[in-house]
Protein backbone atom coordinates (compact mmCIF):
# COMPACT_ATOMS: atom_id res chain seq x y z
CA UNK A 1 0.00 0.00 0.00
CA UNK A 2 1.59 3.01 -1.71
CA UNK A 3 1.58 6.54 1.61
CA UNK A 4 1.51 8.80 -1.54
CA UNK A 5 1.91 8.37 -4.96
CA UNK A 6 3.82 11.61 -5.93
CA UNK A 7 7.34 11.51 -7.49
CA UNK A 8 8.31 14.73 -5.30
CA UNK A 9 7.29 12.56 -2.26
CA UNK A 10 8.86 9.43 -3.47
CA UNK A 11 12.10 11.71 -4.16
CA UNK A 12 12.20 13.27 -0.94
CA UNK A 13 11.98 9.39 0.91
CA UNK A 14 14.82 8.23 -0.85
CA UNK A 15 16.86 11.06 0.13
CA UNK A 16 15.74 10.14 3.24
CA UNK A 17 16.81 6.38 2.92
CA UNK A 18 20.29 7.59 1.84
CA UNK A 19 22.08 8.85 5.15
CA UNK A 20 22.08 5.49 6.85
CA UNK A 21 23.95 4.00 4.31
CA UNK A 22 26.33 6.34 3.98
CA UNK A 23 27.22 6.21 7.64
CA UNK A 24 27.68 2.64 7.36
CA UNK A 25 29.98 2.78 4.41
CA UNK A 26 32.34 5.53 5.72
CA UNK A 27 32.43 3.82 9.12
CA UNK A 28 33.68 0.71 7.20
CA UNK A 29 36.28 2.51 5.53
CA UNK A 30 37.25 4.44 8.47
CA UNK A 31 38.00 1.34 10.72
CA UNK A 32 38.86 -0.76 8.19
CA UNK A 33 35.67 -2.75 8.40
CA UNK A 34 34.25 -3.30 5.18
CA UNK A 35 33.10 -6.53 4.82
CA UNK A 36 31.24 -5.48 8.31
CA UNK A 37 29.83 -2.54 6.43
CA UNK A 38 28.36 -4.64 3.58
CA UNK A 39 26.60 -7.23 6.47
CA UNK A 40 25.04 -4.21 7.82
CA UNK A 41 23.78 -2.45 4.35
CA UNK A 42 22.41 -6.09 3.76
CA UNK A 43 20.29 -5.20 7.03
CA UNK A 44 19.46 -1.65 5.46
CA UNK A 45 18.44 -1.44 1.97
CA UNK A 46 15.47 -3.65 2.18
CA UNK A 47 13.91 -1.07 4.49
CA UNK A 48 14.72 1.28 2.10
CA UNK A 49 13.10 -0.27 -0.76
CA UNK A 50 9.99 -1.10 1.86
CA UNK A 51 9.86 2.73 2.94
CA UNK A 52 6.85 3.37 1.01
CA UNK A 53 4.77 0.28 2.61
CA UNK A 54 2.56 0.50 5.46
CA UNK A 55 1.03 -2.56 6.94
CA UNK A 56 -1.91 -2.37 8.74
CA UNK A 57 -2.06 1.55 8.19
CA UNK A 58 1.30 1.24 10.03
CA UNK A 59 5.16 2.05 7.90
CA UNK A 60 7.18 1.24 11.35
CA UNK A 61 5.66 -1.94 12.03
CA UNK A 62 5.87 -2.71 8.70
CA UNK A 63 10.07 -1.95 9.06
CA UNK A 64 9.90 -3.18 12.44
CA UNK A 65 8.85 -6.41 11.31
CA UNK A 66 10.91 -6.85 8.28
CA UNK A 67 14.38 -5.89 10.24
CA UNK A 68 13.53 -8.59 13.05
CA UNK A 69 13.04 -11.19 9.98
CA UNK A 70 16.16 -10.43 8.86
CA UNK A 71 17.75 -10.83 11.62
CA UNK A 72 16.46 -14.49 12.42
CA UNK A 73 16.89 -15.64 8.92
CA UNK A 74 20.00 -14.27 8.62
CA UNK A 75 20.87 -16.20 11.53
CA UNK A 76 19.34 -19.01 10.67
CA UNK A 77 21.13 -19.13 7.00
CA UNK A 78 24.55 -18.45 8.64
CA UNK A 79 24.30 -21.87 10.97
CA UNK A 80 23.07 -24.19 8.50
CA UNK A 81 25.29 -22.74 5.46
CA UNK A 82 27.78 -25.34 6.98
CA UNK A 83 25.00 -27.96 5.81
CA UNK A 84 23.99 -27.76 2.11
CA UNK A 85 21.60 -30.21 2.11
CA UNK A 86 19.85 -28.80 5.13
CA UNK A 87 20.37 -25.67 3.55
CA UNK A 88 18.88 -25.87 0.56
CA UNK A 89 16.16 -28.25 2.54
CA UNK A 90 15.57 -24.48 4.59
CA UNK A 91 15.26 -22.45 0.87
CA UNK A 92 12.63 -25.03 0.05
CA UNK A 93 10.82 -24.32 2.77
CA UNK A 94 11.62 -20.66 2.56
CA UNK A 95 9.94 -21.04 -1.02
CA UNK A 96 6.93 -22.50 -0.35
CA UNK A 97 5.92 -20.60 2.49
CA UNK A 98 6.65 -17.57 0.60
CA UNK A 99 4.27 -18.56 -2.33
CA UNK A 100 1.74 -19.30 0.09
CA UNK A 101 1.90 -15.97 1.66
CA UNK A 102 1.86 -13.77 -1.03
CA UNK A 103 -0.94 -15.26 -2.74
CA UNK A 104 -2.49 -14.21 0.72
CA UNK A 105 -1.26 -10.80 0.78
CA UNK A 106 1.14 -8.75 -0.99
CA UNK A 107 2.38 -6.74 1.57
CA UNK A 108 2.88 -9.83 4.18
CA UNK A 109 4.54 -11.55 1.30
CA UNK A 110 6.83 -8.78 0.33
CA UNK A 111 8.34 -8.60 4.57
CA UNK A 112 8.65 -12.81 3.91
CA UNK A 113 10.80 -12.31 1.03
CA UNK A 114 13.27 -10.23 2.70
CA UNK A 115 13.44 -12.49 5.18
CA UNK A 116 13.92 -15.53 2.69
CA UNK A 117 16.88 -13.04 0.95
CA UNK A 118 18.36 -13.26 3.84
CA UNK A 119 18.90 -16.58 4.40
CA UNK A 120 19.50 -17.23 0.99
CA UNK A 121 22.37 -14.84 1.28
CA UNK A 122 23.80 -15.89 4.83
CA UNK A 123 23.53 -19.43 4.30
CA UNK A 124 26.70 -18.74 1.81
CA UNK A 125 28.44 -17.20 4.65
CA UNK A 126 28.15 -19.89 7.46
CA UNK A 127 30.16 -20.17 10.69
CA UNK A 128 29.87 -21.38 14.28
CA UNK A 129 27.03 -20.32 16.38
CA UNK A 130 28.91 -17.04 17.70
CA UNK A 131 29.47 -16.33 14.51
CA UNK A 132 26.07 -16.94 12.56
CA UNK A 133 24.96 -14.83 15.88
CA UNK A 134 27.61 -11.56 14.90
CA UNK A 135 26.10 -11.94 10.99
CA UNK A 136 22.59 -11.61 12.51
CA UNK A 137 23.74 -8.19 14.76
CA UNK A 138 25.12 -6.75 12.29
CA UNK A 139 22.14 -6.89 9.39
CA UNK A 140 19.80 -6.23 12.47
CA UNK A 141 21.98 -2.98 13.61
CA UNK A 142 21.92 -1.85 10.26
CA UNK A 143 18.44 -2.00 9.76
CA UNK A 144 17.75 -0.56 12.70
CA UNK A 145 20.05 2.57 11.75
CA UNK A 146 17.96 2.69 8.77
CA UNK A 147 14.51 2.90 10.82
CA UNK A 148 15.53 4.93 13.65
CA UNK A 149 17.01 7.42 10.76
CA UNK A 150 13.78 8.14 8.48
CA UNK A 151 11.64 7.94 11.90
CA UNK A 152 13.41 10.84 12.85
CA UNK A 153 13.82 12.60 9.29
CA UNK A 154 10.21 12.01 8.54
CA UNK A 155 8.30 11.98 11.99
CA UNK A 156 6.58 15.30 10.82
CA UNK A 157 5.40 14.30 7.68
CA UNK A 158 3.48 11.80 6.16
CA UNK A 159 5.70 8.76 6.85
CA UNK A 160 3.15 6.63 9.39
CA UNK A 161 5.16 5.92 12.75
CA UNK A 162 1.87 4.30 14.16
CA UNK A 163 2.94 1.48 15.85
CA UNK A 164 1.23 -2.03 16.63
CA UNK A 165 0.46 -3.26 20.51
CA UNK A 166 1.05 -6.39 21.54
CA UNK A 167 -2.72 -6.52 21.74
CA UNK A 168 -3.32 -5.20 18.58
CA UNK A 169 -0.82 -7.38 17.35
CA UNK A 170 -3.01 -10.28 19.02
CA UNK A 171 -6.28 -8.63 17.61
CA UNK A 172 -4.56 -8.19 13.81
CA UNK A 173 -2.88 -12.16 13.52
CA UNK A 174 -6.74 -13.51 14.86
CA UNK A 175 -8.43 -11.36 11.98
CA UNK A 176 -6.01 -12.38 9.73
CA UNK A 177 -6.37 -16.00 10.71
CA UNK A 178 -9.84 -16.02 10.18
CA UNK A 179 -9.60 -14.18 7.18
CA UNK A 180 -7.36 -16.59 5.28
CA UNK A 181 -7.64 -19.94 6.99
CA UNK A 182 -10.12 -20.70 4.00
CA UNK A 183 -7.73 -20.40 1.59
CA UNK A 184 -4.26 -21.74 2.82
CA UNK A 185 -4.11 -25.26 1.88
CA UNK A 186 -1.18 -26.38 -0.39
CA UNK A 187 -1.36 -25.58 -4.39
CA UNK A 188 0.48 -26.71 -7.47
CA UNK A 189 2.38 -23.18 -7.10
CA UNK A 190 3.52 -23.79 -3.65
CA UNK A 191 4.50 -27.57 -4.66
CA UNK A 192 6.31 -26.61 -7.96
CA UNK A 193 8.16 -23.29 -6.10
CA UNK A 194 9.53 -25.84 -4.03
CA UNK A 195 10.66 -28.05 -6.37
CA UNK A 196 12.30 -25.56 -8.47
CA UNK A 197 14.28 -23.96 -5.36
CA UNK A 198 15.75 -27.33 -4.52
CA UNK A 199 16.89 -27.62 -7.56
CA UNK A 200 18.54 -24.34 -8.77
CA UNK A 201 20.46 -24.37 -6.00
CA UNK A 202 21.28 -28.17 -6.47
CA UNK A 203 22.32 -26.73 -9.86
CA UNK A 204 24.32 -24.12 -8.53
CA UNK A 205 26.37 -26.15 -6.06
CA UNK A 206 27.48 -28.97 -8.49
CA UNK A 207 28.59 -26.26 -10.71
CA UNK A 208 30.37 -25.06 -8.05
CA UNK A 209 29.36 -21.33 -8.79
CA UNK A 210 30.09 -18.98 -6.80
CA UNK A 211 27.82 -16.59 -4.64
CA UNK A 212 24.98 -18.97 -5.80
CA UNK A 213 22.44 -17.33 -3.67
CA UNK A 214 21.54 -14.74 -6.65
CA UNK A 215 19.63 -17.92 -8.00
CA UNK A 216 17.59 -17.98 -5.37
CA UNK A 217 16.73 -14.63 -4.82
CA UNK A 218 15.92 -14.14 -8.98
CA UNK A 219 13.58 -17.03 -8.63
CA UNK A 220 11.37 -15.57 -5.79
CA UNK A 221 11.71 -12.39 -7.15
CA UNK A 222 10.23 -13.78 -10.53
CA UNK A 223 7.27 -15.49 -8.70
CA UNK A 224 4.25 -12.62 -8.36
CA UNK A 225 1.06 -13.16 -7.89
CA UNK A 226 0.17 -13.14 -11.58
CA UNK A 227 0.22 -15.66 -14.26
CA UNK A 228 1.17 -13.03 -16.77
CA UNK A 229 3.42 -10.68 -14.22
CA UNK A 230 5.22 -13.47 -13.42
CA UNK A 231 6.16 -14.58 -16.81
CA UNK A 232 7.21 -11.00 -18.10
CA UNK A 233 9.30 -10.79 -15.02
CA UNK A 234 11.76 -13.30 -16.25
CA UNK A 235 12.94 -12.11 -19.46
CA UNK A 236 12.82 -8.31 -17.49
CA UNK A 237 14.77 -10.06 -14.71
CA UNK A 238 17.35 -11.82 -17.04
CA UNK A 239 17.97 -9.22 -19.49
CA UNK A 240 17.92 -6.23 -16.98
CA UNK A 241 20.65 -7.83 -15.07
CA UNK A 242 22.64 -8.56 -17.93
CA UNK A 243 22.48 -4.51 -19.25
CA UNK A 244 23.26 -3.69 -15.59
CA UNK A 245 26.69 -5.43 -15.57
CA UNK A 246 27.37 -4.08 -18.81
CA UNK A 247 27.05 -0.42 -17.46
CA UNK A 248 28.63 -1.51 -14.62
CA UNK A 249 31.71 -2.51 -16.01
CA UNK A 250 31.70 0.06 -18.13
CA UNK A 251 31.44 2.43 -15.22
CA UNK A 252 33.71 0.84 -13.38
CA UNK A 253 36.33 1.39 -15.85
CA UNK A 254 36.03 5.31 -15.56
CA UNK A 255 35.04 4.79 -11.48
CA UNK A 256 38.05 2.94 -10.49
CA UNK A 257 38.53 5.34 -7.29
CA UNK A 258 36.92 4.03 -4.34
CA UNK A 259 34.85 7.54 -3.74
CA UNK A 260 33.75 7.82 -7.16
CA UNK A 261 32.48 3.87 -7.11
CA UNK A 262 30.81 4.61 -3.65
CA UNK A 263 29.21 7.97 -5.59
CA UNK A 264 27.87 5.39 -8.37
CA UNK A 265 26.35 3.07 -5.59
CA UNK A 266 24.67 5.75 -3.62
CA UNK A 267 23.81 7.28 -7.00
CA UNK A 268 22.37 4.12 -8.33
CA UNK A 269 20.77 3.01 -5.03
CA UNK A 270 18.61 6.47 -4.86
CA UNK A 271 17.39 5.63 -9.03
CA UNK A 272 16.68 2.02 -7.59
CA UNK A 273 14.79 2.96 -4.15
CA UNK A 274 12.53 5.57 -6.40
CA UNK A 275 12.01 2.69 -8.88
CA UNK A 276 10.95 -0.06 -6.60
CA UNK A 277 8.27 2.48 -5.25
CA UNK A 278 6.97 2.96 -8.41
CA UNK A 279 6.90 -0.65 -10.17
CA UNK A 280 3.01 -0.67 -10.25
CA UNK A 281 3.44 2.01 -13.44
CA UNK A 282 7.03 1.10 -13.74
CA UNK A 283 9.40 -0.74 -15.88
CA UNK A 284 11.03 -3.90 -14.07
CA UNK A 285 13.91 -3.96 -16.78
CA UNK A 286 14.71 -0.79 -15.75
CA UNK A 287 14.69 -1.26 -12.32
CA UNK A 288 16.49 -4.82 -12.14
CA UNK A 289 19.25 -2.14 -14.45
CA UNK A 290 20.04 0.02 -11.47
CA UNK A 291 19.69 -2.62 -9.05
CA UNK A 292 22.43 -4.70 -10.71
CA UNK A 293 24.49 -1.28 -10.89
CA UNK A 294 24.02 -0.72 -7.54
CA UNK A 295 25.30 -4.74 -6.10
CA UNK A 296 28.03 -4.91 -8.20
CA UNK A 297 29.02 -1.41 -6.84
CA UNK A 298 28.32 -2.35 -3.30
CA UNK A 299 30.54 -5.77 -3.93
CA UNK A 300 33.38 -3.84 -5.59
CA UNK A 301 33.76 -1.52 -2.55
CA UNK A 302 34.24 -4.30 -0.42
CA UNK A 303 37.17 -5.66 -2.40
CA UNK A 304 35.58 -8.15 -4.48
CA UNK A 305 36.75 -8.48 -8.14
CA UNK A 306 33.88 -6.98 -10.36
CA UNK A 307 34.59 -9.05 -13.23
CA UNK A 308 33.91 -12.40 -10.72
CA UNK A 309 30.76 -10.34 -9.55
CA UNK A 310 29.41 -9.27 -13.14
CA UNK A 311 30.23 -13.27 -14.31
CA UNK A 312 28.96 -14.88 -11.39
CA UNK A 313 25.68 -12.39 -11.22
CA UNK A 314 25.03 -13.05 -14.98
CA UNK A 315 25.06 -16.78 -14.35
CA UNK A 316 23.30 -17.28 -11.25
CA UNK A 317 20.28 -14.81 -12.69
CA UNK A 318 20.14 -17.27 -16.13
CA UNK A 319 19.64 -19.65 -13.67
CA UNK A 320 17.22 -19.00 -11.62
CA UNK A 321 15.82 -17.21 -14.28
CA UNK A 322 15.58 -20.56 -16.11
CA UNK A 323 13.97 -22.84 -13.03
CA UNK A 324 11.22 -19.69 -12.22
CA UNK A 325 10.53 -19.91 -15.43
CA UNK A 326 9.93 -23.77 -15.49
CA UNK A 327 7.87 -23.25 -11.91
CA UNK A 328 5.08 -20.89 -13.60
CA UNK A 329 4.76 -22.66 -16.81
CA UNK A 330 4.34 -25.83 -15.28
CA UNK A 331 2.07 -24.93 -12.54
CA UNK A 332 -0.23 -23.44 -15.07
CA UNK A 333 0.23 -26.49 -17.09
CA UNK A 334 -0.76 -28.86 -14.66
CA UNK A 335 -3.53 -26.49 -12.80
CA UNK A 336 -5.06 -26.57 -16.14
CA UNK A 337 -5.14 -30.32 -16.76
CA UNK A 338 -6.22 -30.53 -13.70
CA UNK A 339 -9.38 -28.01 -14.61
CA UNK A 340 -9.81 -30.26 -17.50
CA UNK A 341 -10.07 -33.69 -15.82
CA UNK A 342 -11.87 -32.79 -12.82
CA UNK A 343 -14.38 -30.87 -15.25
CA UNK A 344 -14.17 -27.49 -13.53
CA UNK A 345 -14.25 -25.00 -15.63
CA UNK A 346 -14.54 -22.76 -12.76
CA UNK A 347 -11.06 -23.31 -11.22
CA UNK A 348 -8.72 -20.74 -12.44
CA UNK A 349 -4.83 -20.68 -11.69
CA UNK A 350 -5.97 -19.16 -8.29
CA UNK A 351 -2.32 -19.29 -6.70
CA UNK A 352 0.70 -17.47 -6.73
CA UNK A 353 2.17 -16.95 -9.76
CA UNK A 354 -0.89 -18.00 -11.66
CA UNK A 355 -3.70 -15.75 -11.70
CA UNK A 356 -4.68 -13.96 -15.06
CA UNK A 357 -3.87 -10.57 -14.88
Amino acid sequence: MKIESGLKYDMLLGLCCLPAIVIIFIAGFLFDWQHQASIMASGALPLAFGASKTWEGSSFSLLAATAFGLAISSWLGGLVGNFMPVYIAGAMLYAALYAVITGLDNTAGWVFLQSSIAYLISGYFPGSFLQAGTRAALTFSGALLQLIIICLILSGMTFRLEYLSRLSWLTYLRRETRKYRHKIHLRWSVFFALLAMGFALSVVELSHLKNGYWTGMTLLLCLRNHYRDSLLRVPARILGTLLGCLAAGALGHWLQQPLLMAGGFIISGYIAFILSWRLDSGSYLVFTFFVTIMVVFMLSLTGLSQAIVVTDRLMATAVGGGFALGAILLTRLVTSLQAKLTGNKEAKPGSSFLRQG
